[in-house]
């Protein structure tokens, strides 16, 4: 005769509290949502900030701001002002860009533990904020894009996120002594102190006012970005002479470019955009190829002769070097000349040790024309 046998269910109220906890921290995101619906117990343990750093908090408005100081999300680690679709009316959705950065940081001053802002670089207001709050905020992130800059075409959305001088080089000095940050883009920051600030008494001619002092120092500037693993610099006044010197000058990348060379930094990816290799430029050739040669991954723009773009290559192929991926954006409008002057035999050789390391402009016009062209397509269609 059988026996039947019966299951009896344990209730989760009874299991110790640590493999309650031990079970949610194997739960994914939404199955952590509903647990914490099912009684009271599981929602206090399942409160705990810990079970919550996936979460992507999204601030529009002054009242998601409130969503910030929630006990769970006290360990968040992203958040999101890239005015979605939720949260108000379009005008309540702006004011995080347009005034209400100040608020964020204070709020995101609290939570140490926030690594990315998603659409932070499209947000006005930074350089009235408190520098020493800017800085703690910005070197407490893993990536930061430090992005200025103004688009004619609707596409495209202005990036109006500039910090004051005092702001930047306090910035700087903060990244070069210790940093969270794994990715930094700079693009269009001011690099010229407010000449307004210094000593009106001081007898010194035009020149001198724009000598290295009254910029940010390239010590300091090539100690910090060194100290980032993936870096990409921009200049963006590269055709407006009158504003040059507040860009990233030569002096700014030769500094960069020897600390590299002469020693063993965090930096591995490097991208330098509207900085051309080129013969005006006074950076020895020698210098590039020795610290490109200390770093993994490598993509610039060129605009200068066979003669100075064959002694980097021949300095990249007879070094010692750990760079694995180079990339040489080359200017269309020298392309031929350089392509017929340029030694043959060691584009072969850099090509063997680093794979395809230009890129062709002609190949690039071409598929810029391709895409125009199909947007023309889909523009037609739907009218």
């Amino acid at each position: 005769m059988g026996q039947s046998h019966s299951q009896s269910q344990t209730h989760i109220s009874v299991l110790p509290n640590e493999v309650v906890v031990s079970i949610l921290q194997h739960l994914p995101p939404q199955e952590i949502k509903s647990a914490v619906l099912v009684c009271k117990s599981l929602r206090e343990m399942g409160e705990k900030p810990r079970f919550w750093t996936w979460a992507v908090v999204t601030v529009n408005t002054k009242d998601d701001l409130q969503k910030l100081k929630r006990p769970r999300l006290q360990m968040v680690q992203e958040i999101d002002v890239t005015q979605g679709s939720h949260g108000g009316t379009g005008v309540q959705c702006n004011w995080i860009k347009e005034e209400g950065l100040a608020d964020l940081f204070q709020v995101i001053g609290e939570i140490p533990t926030v690594k990315r802002i998603r659409g932070l670089e499209f947000c006005k207001g930074i350089q009235d904020i408190e520098p020493d709050l800017v800085v703690g905020v910005l070197n407490s992130l893993e990536e930061l894009n430090l992005c200025y800059d103004f688009y004619d075409e609707e596409d495209f959305e202005d990036m109006p996120l500039r910090l004051e001088a005092e702001q930047l080089e306090l910035l700087f000095t903060a990244v070069a002594e210790k940093t969270n940050l794994k990715f930094l883009q700079v693009s269009g920051q001011d690099m010229l102190k407010d000449m307004d600030k210094t000593d009106e008494t001081d007898e010194v001619d035009e020149m001198d006012q724009m000598d290295e002092m009254d910029t940010i120092s390239p010590e300091l500037f090539a100690a910090a970005v060194s100290n980032v693993e993936e870096v990409k610099l921009e200049n963006l006044y590269e055709d407006t002479e009158d504003m040059e010197d507040r860009d990233i000058t030569d002096k700014h990348f030769e500094a960069l470019y020897s600390i590299i060379a002469a020693k063993d930094r965090p930096l591995r990816k490097f991208t330098s955009e509207r900085y051309y290799i080129n013969d005006k430029s006074a950076i020895d050739p020698d210098l590039l190829s020795r610290a490109y040669n200390r770093l993994e991954e490598v993509t610039t723009d060129v605009r200068g002769s066979a003669r100075q773009l064959t002694a980097v290559l021949r300095g990249l192929v007879e070094g010692d070097s750990r760079l694995k991926r180079l990339m040489l954006r080359i200017d269309w409008r020298q392309w031929n000349q350089l392509n017929q002057h340029i030694d043959q035999n060691l584009v072969r050789r850099a090509k063997k040790k680093f794979g395809q390391f230009y890129q062709d402009p002609c190949t690039v016009l071409e598929n810029r024309r391709y895409l125009l062209d199909c947007i023309d397509i889909i523009d037609t269609s739907e009218s």
